[in-house]
Parts: C-alpha cells; sequence; structure tokens
C-alpha cells in the first residue's frame, strides 16, 4: 500500500484554494443582504480571505529544500487532487448549490455561524493532512497555517459577539 505524502508547498497550494473558496462564500453572502451593513461585512470578511491568500502565497515564497521537493512520482498530480477534492468537499466547496450554502433570507448572524463552522473544518483538514507531511518537507508549515486559521476563527468569533451584543440593546 501506498502512502501519500505531501510537502509544505502542496498545502500552501491547497490553503491558498481555501481561501479562494472561502471569498467566492462571502461575496455570495454580500449578495443576499438586505441591508448596506450587512454587505459591507460580508465584502470585508471576502476581502479578508483574499488578504490571508496573499499571506500564503508570501509564506509559500519563503519555502526553501525539502519542503518544495517533490515527494512522490505522480504524473496525473493524483495525489494533489486527492488534497483539492478534500478540501473543497469539507471546507468552502465551490460547487455546493448557492442556495445551500447561503439560504435565502439568512442574515449576518446565520452566516457568520456557518463561516465559523467551515473556519473550524479548515482548521480539523489541516491537522489531519499534517501527518501525511514529514518533518524534513515541512510539517511544521502546516502548522503555521493553522495559526493563521485560529486567528480568523477569533476574528469571526469576535463578529458573532459584536452581532450578540447589538441584539441585546
Amino acid at each position: 500500500m501506498s502512502t501519500l505524502v505531501y510537502n509544505a508547498n502542496d498545502i500552501f497550494e491547497i490553503a491558498k484554494r481555501i481561501e479562494r473558496n472561502g471569498a467566492a462564500f462571502y461575496r455570495a453572502a454580500a449578495d443576499i443582504m438586505t441591508d448596506a451593513q450587512s454587505c459591507d461585512l460580508m465584502n470585508n470578511l471576502a476581502e479578508m480571505e483574499v488578504q490571508h491568500e496573499a499571506v500564503f502565497a508570501s509564506m509559500q515564497q519563503g519555502l526553501s529544500g525539502t519542503e518544495t521537493e517533490e515527494t512522490l512520482y505522480d504524473p496525473h498530480d493524483e495525489a494533489y487532487a486527492f488534497l483539492k477534492g478534500m478540501a473543497d468537499k469539507y471546507v468552502f466547496n465551490p460547487n455546493e448549490a448557492r442556495d445551500r450554502v447561503v439560504k435565502p433570507g439568512a442574515g449576518p448572524f446565520d452566516i457568520l455561524n456557518e463561516a465559523l463552522l467551515r473556519e473550524s473544518d479548515s482548521v480539523v483538514f489541516y491537522e489531519a493532512i499534517k501527518i501525511m507531511v514529514p518533518e524534513k518537507y515541512g510539517r511544521g508549515r502546516v502548522d503555521e497555517i493553522i495559526q493563521q486559521e485560529m486567528g480568523h476563527i477569533m476574528l469571526l468569533n469576535k463578529d458573532i459577539e459584536r452581532l450578540n451584543a447589538k441584539k441585546g440593546e
């Protein structure tokens, strides 16, 4: 049985894809918001995903040596396709029907809670694939991605708390 082994570069490629998918999620949410403030919040979250992708791209440029070295012979990119499929299926799925992602009539609180679930799923995803990145291929870099995602989760929690406080006023 063959074991899939990835390098940090592979994981950064997937991380950037997840951020692009997240930006699309927030843009779709912005399209259904009924007030300007909620629309702005969703657009700001989409922009945060774009910026996060840029952070990952910058981190990826700093990789060296075995962190970018091919880990297995894979002429048809099947190992990468596996990662991509897992990321798309379990985090922000770009092929998911829009009304399943963002329910008609959903408000910012609903969107933020859904986003929080999906961002949490991204951490679980990275933790699960981290074991497929040996130390010599940059496992520690996956921890850096996880730290970035945890920061994003904290920001979403703050937005949810802010909305809850507004409801109580």
